[in-house]
């Protein structure tokens, strides 16, 4: 900012503190016993349009205001500035007047968006008329006096440079936090609250349903993580040879209410044979690195967070999610019924937030992230009932008072039962008794859509739900739907009567569709389905059954559990078959696990029940996640079981590895950040799975050759995400885990993490190979695949100088891409020397040579001679 903006803005403060610190130093002797006069105050319009210059068809901004605001306004008031008027003329001289009778704003700030037709000026006339104080208070009565200002906008044929909506979705590895400008990464980035309610759109977090961001589309292991010892006990100490650990299926579920907030997992850790009681535990998403762990149970009460709370304030001085967001426990404390203690899970801390008296009622995600419940009451008796339906509104207590303010975030103790703390509070019109809100047990989720309807149900849909003996007789219900929206809250828009299902199935509301407004009954003995509008609370289609009922039979042994998502009904269970249904019409679109190639759950002998039992841990990203699981199983477990991704569309698997399921109806799989968390009883290990970074090497180790020569390019690519890093991986693979290709992906995870046989047909991932060369021509000059890791290509360059390398490695469904350069030199070939040819002598210089050579040779000879002869001399 240049110092006239600077000298500008504080200007602009100045006079409007002055102007504001006059009229409130004035009000203090204005309207008193002393002083009825009406003062009459002068006022001053401001305008600004900008950008200006703009280009024709380009928006503009247009923001009014008139000095500061009224006295005494604020956002619980109605003291407003009043009529405000627009006037544009166009180049043509044709004219548009806008007005707004009341100024929303309780600063006075008008805001106004136009886009100009015409090259040319336009004239900008803001008038605020005279207005009459008529509010109590010191003011009332007092004259603020009209004004008016006029501004020109300049429209030309050039065109404004298109502002970044954001920069684009990342191609490389990427982490937490997002920088701000990344607006569009929400579409990739996401958090699993762990929260008992469900969102606007019906989707159930709880019910493992995810709505946003992305989902691994491969096996890739990010990092494990033990959560208990797991696995074999080893040795002969035990009756049973190949004992294994207790992995706490049955009634003693670890990692039972995980949860993911600003790409960090939390969750509760077992202790001793139960599967809660430890610590709690902060873990970083991308790395599996611990941030810190408290003990939530050291003040003797269980304070473990149930769900996570991020809030979105949008008030006059600030915007924005609420910093860290909240981690929330739940727990009952006598005389203060459910209490609500809250943690900052950036540290851990226990804030001294006290939330008591919170009530019960159906829990639905609002559109800022509030708690909203609908409390369904009768004031009055059995006989002569007096039905009221609130809301209750969590950003009304959180905060440490009522109201919104978020000045006291971490702190204060507020009595949730409080009627300031609910949004509305209505009549509505019941018959008969026995109402309550339409909450089922086991899967079903409450049938309310935000500022539409509620389903309130008389009489009994589900029974013993999940009993494995019971068949249990339901009498006639009545379910009926009230109006939540605003213009009609609390109407009665239907009423319907449900006969008892027929031949003594037990019969529940199952799951719903709000998109496609219809709702579920599931029958349990015939695992019939019928779909209902919630329009009309009539029937739309059904029976429809399995294509094969006696496939299904073991779904009896717990309640086969339906899901709505993307247009279809998904049902699943220990039949080890997942059937998929247009929520529409009912009818059947497609199966998975009945057989064929990557769509088959055969078990063979390895269970007793023909397939694999599959139960879905999570939907999200299109793909639904299933794993294999069993009631109370045998140790060991049985071999073979499958944590599987299947395409939610058309039943495709599109990955699968080993896996164990950790609950015995699924549901505890969270997925953020495009990461699957999830526990493997197994080994009692938790593994998380994503697409993870990659790390690539290149070297040329002759990298200066003469010309016509050929050069060797060579070079690895590894999988550098953290688990790479862990003990035993680093023990095993000191050079690094090698990289390989998708379709290879499971088996070596399966080597590298869970201590299974290294593969034999793994391939590896593709290398793209370019240079620059002395040219500076860019060009590639093939490609070639890895085998463990590494990779070479053979080339002969076709010019001298110098040459740089680039090696790429173009990512995949498990791997970021990765890159890396180096540089070799071609120089000229060095001239080969010329042959010289042996000496000729002619016939005469060769005899006179040979005699010069004998006559050398006579002489030394006779001087031979005659130093033997004087050396015989006495």
């Amino acid at each position: 900012m240049n110092n006239k903006k600077v000298m500008s803005v504080l200007m602009v403060l100045f006079l409007t503190t002055l102007i504001g610190t006059s009229l409130l130093a004035t009000a203090s002797a204005h309207n008193t016993a002393n002083d009825q006069s009406t003062w009459t105050i002068i006022s001053y319009a401001y305008m600004s349009v900008a950008p200006n210059p703009v280009g024709v068809g380009q928006q503009v901004n247009v923001c009014m205001w008139v000095d500061v605001a009224l006295p005494s306004a604020t956002l619980e008031n109605e003291i407003r500035r009043h009529d405000y008027s627009l006037t544009i003329t166009a180049p043509d001289g044709k004219t548009e007047t806008h007005n707004w009778p009341i100024v929303s704003d309780p600063t006075g700030v008008q805001f106004f968006v136009y886009t100009p037709g015409q090259i040319g000026n336009y004239t900008f006339f803001f008038s605020y008329p005279q207005q009459t104080y008529t509010w109590e208070g010191t003011y009332k009565g007092d004259i603020f006096t009209a004004s008016n200002r006029t501004r020109t906008l300049t429209v030309t044929e050039e065109q404004l440079p298109t502002p970044i909506d954001s920069y684009p979705l990342p191609t490389e590895y990427w982490t937490r936090p997002i920088e701000q400008q990344n607006t569009y990464w929400y579409s990739i980035s996401s958090n699993w609250l762990g929260a008992p309610f469900i969102t606007g759109a019906g989707v159930a977090y709880t019910g493992g349903q995810q709505p946003d961001g992305i989902a691994p589309e491969s096996a890739h292991i990010m990092w494990t993580k033990p959560l208990q010892y797991g696995g074999i006990v080893g040795g002969t100490n035990t009756q049973i040879l190949g004992e294994g650990y207790y992995e706490g299926l049955s009634y003693n579920p670890r990692f039972g209410n995980p949860i993911i907030m600003h790409g960090t997992l939390f969750y509760q850790e077992p202790l001793g044979n139960s599967g809660t009681g430890g610590d709690y535990l902060s873990v970083d998403l991308r790395t599996g690195q611990e941030l810190w762990r408290i003990n939530a149970s050291a003040t003797g009460t269980s304070l473990v967070p149930s769900f996570g709370y991020i809030y979105t304030y949008d008030g006059p001085n600030q915007h924005g999610a609420l910093p860290n967001g909240l981690l929330v426990a739940s727990t009952t404390v006598a005389n203060q019924g459910t209490v609500w203690r809250t943690y900052d899970p950036r540290t851990g801390y226990l804030t001294s937030m006290n939330i008591t008296n919170v009530p019960g009622g159906v829990n639905v995600a609002g559109p800022s992230g509030e708690y909203l419940k609908y409390v369904l009451t009768n004031y009055g008796t059995a006989s002569n009932p007096d039905w009221y339906l609130a809301q209750w509104n969590s950003s009304r207590v959180f905060g440490g008072g009522l109201g919104t303010n978020p000045s006291n975030w971490y702190s204060g103790r507020v009595n949730a039962s409080l009627p300031a703390c609910y949004d509305w509070n209505t009549s509505i019109s019941l018959k008969g008794t026995g109402w309550g809100v339409g909450t089922a047990t086991r899967g079903a989720v409450p049938l309310v859509i935000v500022d539409d309807l509620l389903l309130c149900v008389q009489g009994t849909f589900g029974g013993h739900v999940g009993d494995s003996g019971a068949t249990v007789t339901q009498n006639p219900a009545n379910i009926t739907a009230i109006s939540l929206n605003p213009d009609k809250l609390g109407q009665v828009l239907w009423t319907q009567t449900y006969q008892q299902a027929p031949e003594n199935n037990t019969r529940y509301i199952s799951t719903w569709d709000p998109t496609n407004g219809v709702f579920v009954f599931s029958d349990k003995e015939s695992f019939a389905n019928y779909g209902y509008s919630t329009t009309t609370g009539k029937l739309l289609w059904g029976p429809s059954y399995p294509p094969d009922t006696s496939s299904v039979d073991w779904n009896f042994m717990i309640w086969h559990t339906p899901f709505t998502q993307y247009g279809n009904l998904y049902t699943c269970g220990y039949s080890g078959l997942l059937y998929c249904y247009n929520i529409t019409t009912g009818q059947l679109s497609w199966t998975f696990g009945n057989g064929g190639p990557g769509n088959s759950t055969a078990a063979g002998l390895a269970n007793p029940y023909g397939y694999y039992p599959q139960f879905v841990e999570s939907v999200a990203d299109g793909k639904i996640y299933m794993v294999g699981n069993d009631h109370s199983p045998n140790s060991p477990l049985f071999k073979g079981s499958q944590l599987r991704c299947v395409d939610a569309i058309n039943g495709t698997e599109l990955w699968s590895t080993f896996g164990w399921g950790n609950m015995m109806s699924g549901n505890c799989a969270p997925i953020a950040d495009g990461q699957l968390t999830v526990y493997n009883p197994y080994d009692g290990q938790i593994y998380s799975y994503g697409k993870g970074p990659s790390a690539l090497t290149v070297d040329i180790t002759h990298d200066v050759i003469p010309s016509g020569s050929s050069v060797m390019i060579k070079g690895t690519v590894t999988d550098i995400a953290s688990g790479t890093q862990q003990n035993e991986q680093a023990a095993r693979f000191p050079h690094g885990v090698p990289a390989v290709s998708d379709i290879s992906q499971s088996d070596w995870m399966e080597y590298v993490y869970m201590q299974k046989p290294r593969p034999s047909n793994v391939t590896g991932v593709t290398v793209t190979l370019s240079v620059i060369d002395s040219n500076n021509n860019y060009r590639p000059i093939g490609t070639t695949t890895t085998t463990d890791g590494f990779f070479s290509l053979n080339w002969t360059p076709d010019i001298e100088g110098h040459y740089t390398v680039y090696a790429s490695f173009e990512g995949s469904n498990s791997y970021y891409p990765s890159r890396a350069v180096t540089a070799f030199a071609v120089d000229p070939t060095a001239p080969t020397p010329t042959a010289q040819p042996p000496l000729q002598l002619p016939p005469t210089e060769l005899y006179f040579a040979l005699s010069t050579v004998a006559i050398i040779i006579a002489i030394a000879i006779v001087g031979t001679i005659i130093i033997f002869v004087l050396k015989k001399r006495p």
